[in-house]
């Protein structure tokens, strides 16, 4: 029997990789960048340095005194007064640039900051003429960033060379030139490793240690605005040690915060908002910490701990060695993620409160050029996961308003133009994930499911070899949750309380507690508890296409893609009632007869997918016969 099933799957991977010049276009959820590596780990997470920190600089705008002045009395006005007296700068970045000892702090007084001296400073005749480091960048007619395709402020003569007729616009560039033109495509900027050339990413410089930190009583009272003047409005890169809280960001076309390269950090209190894609990123970073923020109305994730250190990829124990990332305390809703996160690696996300997204948690291995992939060991514990039903795609896509241009959108008003695709109506998704606990979480009404699970072809990720073919989702653990009730006893019911594909071994769900009695499932057969080893491993039912094949060609700017033929992520699911009955989130596998249909429904999707999609097809054709196989045997 299993030379059988062997044969099926070894048949349909050669059939797919026979097939002249596979080439894998870029996923719509990847982002641009440059090859990272992970830090190695030494770091740690910083404190609060306080405010009457020797080595500081103090950063106000006119506004900052009339803001002070009607502070209610107490010691924070009685701080914010004496920094007034020694408020040397009305630029954040000018004070950075002064630095001249680790563990300096830049106190940033109430008032809005634009930082008009950078967003508007014209390039150099080098910063005009780079190169990308990205092994498959965008082409210049991608729908990227907005400001960079536009018109371009001309370059400044730099004794290198006369204005070229041509000037270039990568986004993914080199550590060494994010540096030298550090606001090319940052608002502001700060860069640790001073010596680019070496083999060390590690914070060297008197920069490490920087912190950042707004002096109002609450996040908005210092705004940082990026008017989508740069694709970020703060960069924090190879910065070992800083420490970014209290204020506000907005209105950047990739990430309000972006942390990258990083081994020790703390986001504290921070609000990011109306972005075209993240609230804050954190990218091959350790030791970090991101806690009481509030970030809504973004287009990707509110937050998204992508490519954490992969501090567990040799760990084959449920139990993590340590996490490299722990996101605590923080408030993540109306977004088309609340939390999302590409080889979301060793992250511990607790007691926060995903809602009102398209889906709440998402990971997955689905998009190459992430190191750390495939994902693994995340933990998801005493979070609330509720109402991530809101579609957007129906609400902004559909009705053109992401056609406009990015500042007439009215990201500030509400407006959510997702860049990526997710199934509206769900809590936490896996999509190609290993070692991951959701444990002692609310999870309720989620109208299509509350988890969902499903593999991932190891394809998907450019990784050809074939017994990584099934290397995700493995391992995974759900139990101790409650679904479909609120904390304060109500009654909301998830239209599915667990959705799973039926791939993978040693995945359980035992222990969750149910607004349906017990929870509801679309498992084809039981599955033992996590003391027995969990499920025994299974190719993977093709009736249960997760519908990633056909929703991953989702792209909002094409008006056929806007919503790919065969996808169904982006149809409202129907409220469910509390006897369970909902329009799109139950499932079962009847019989073979499904199976074969589905095959055939497959292969007419999937005809006009090029070499992926014959594929990936291939490996779900093969999943299938396996199963007809099986049941017959």
């Amino acid at each position: 029997m299993r030379r059988v099933v062997q044969l099926f799957l070894t048949v349909g991977l050669a059939i797919g990789l026979g097939v002249g010049g596979l080439a894998l276009a870029p996923s719509a959820g990847a982002h641009e960048e440059r090859p990272a590596e992970f830090p190695d780990g030494t770091g740690a997470v910083p404190h609060f340095l306080g405010y009457d920190n020797a080595r500081a600089r103090v950063v106000c705008k006119k506004s900052s005194r009339a803001r002070i002045a009607a502070m209610p009395a107490g010691r924070l006005k009685r701080v914010n007064t004496r920094l007034l007296r020694r408020c040397d700068f009305h630029s954040i970045q000018d004070a950075v640039n002064t630095i001249r000892h680790r563990r300096t702090s830049i106190y940033v007084l109430p008032g809005r900051y634009t930082e008009s001296k950078w967003a508007k400073a014209g390039r150099s005749d080098y910063c005009s003429h780079l190169a990308t480091e990205s092994d498959d960048p965008l082409g210049a007619t991608a729908q990227y960033i907005g400001s960079l395709s536009g018109d371009a402020v001309a370059p400044e003569a730099d004794g290198l060379a006369a204005e070229a007729e041509e000037t270039s616009d990568p986004i993914a560039l080199s550590y060494a030139d994010q540096r030298r033109c550090a606001h090319n495509l940052n608002l502001i900027a700060l860069f640790g490793d001073a010596t680019p050339h070496d083999d060390s990413i590690a914070c060297d410089s008197r920069f490490c240690g920087t912190q950042i930190v707004g002096t109002g009583r609450h996040q908005g009272d210092v705004l940082i605005d990026n008017q989508f003047s740069k694709l970020n409005a703060i960069r924090l890169d190879r910065m070992g040690g800083v420490y970014l809280a209290n204020m506000t960001f907005q209105q950047a076309e990739f990430n309000s915060v972006y942390v990258l390269e990083t081994d020790g950090f703390v986001l504290d209190r921070l609000v990011t908002r109306a972005n075209d894609e993240y609230g804050i990123l954190a990218f091959a970073s350790d030791h970090g910490l991101i806690e009481r923020t509030n970030n809504y109305y973004n287009g990707d994730s509110g937050i998204y701990p992508g490519s954490g250190s992969d501090l567990n990829a040799d760990n084959p124990e449920f139990e993590v060695t340590r996490y490299a990332i722990e996101i605590r305390n923080n408030r993540s809703h109306h977004n088309t993620l609340g939390y999302s996160g590409t080889a979301g690696n060793s992250i511990w996300a607790h007691h926060n409160r995903f809602y009102d997204n398209a889906t709440g948690i998402a990971t997955d291995s689905l998009f190459p050029g992430h190191p750390g992939l495939p994902q693994d060991h995340a933990r998801w514990s005493n979070n609330r996961i509720y109402s991530n039903n809101t579609n957007f795609y129906t609400e902004y896509v559909d009705n053109d308003v992401c056609d406009r241009p990015m500042p007439e959108r009215g990201y500030m008003e509400g407006a959510v133009c997702p860049v990526v695709p997710t199934p509206v109506g769900t809590g936490v998704l896996i999509a190609g994930g290993n070692f991951n606990s959701t444990d002692h979480n609310w999870i309720y009404d989620n109208w299509r499911n509350g988890t969902m699970q499903f593999w991932v072809p190891a394809p998907l990720r450019d990784e050809m070899d074939p017994q990584k073919l099934y290397d995700t989702s493995h391992d995974n653990r759900t139990f101790a949750n409650t679904m479909g009730i609120s904390p304060a006893g109500a009654v909301r019911p998830n239209g599915l309380d667990h959705w799973w594909d039926d791939e993978g071994h040693g995945n359980c769900w035992e222990d969750n507690t149910s607004s349906y009695g017990e929870a509801t499932n679309n498992f084809t057969l039981p599955v033992a508890g996590c003391d027995q080893g969990g499920s025994v491993f299974e190719p993977g039912l093709a009736v249960k296409d997760a519908g990633f094949l056909s929703c991953s060609q989702y792209d909002r700017s094409d008006p056929t893609l806007r919503h790919p033929p065969g996808c169904g992520w982006f149809d409202s699911p129907s409220q469910p009632s509390a006897d369970g009955a909902s329009a799109t989130g139950a499932g079962a596998v009847a019989d073979d007869s499904d199976v074969q249909q589905s095959a055939v429904v497959a292969t007419e999707d999937l005809a006009d997918e090029g070499p992926l999609g014959l594929l990936v097809l291939t490996a779900f054709l093969a999943a299938g016969g396996a199963i007809v196989l099986r049941r017959r045997a």
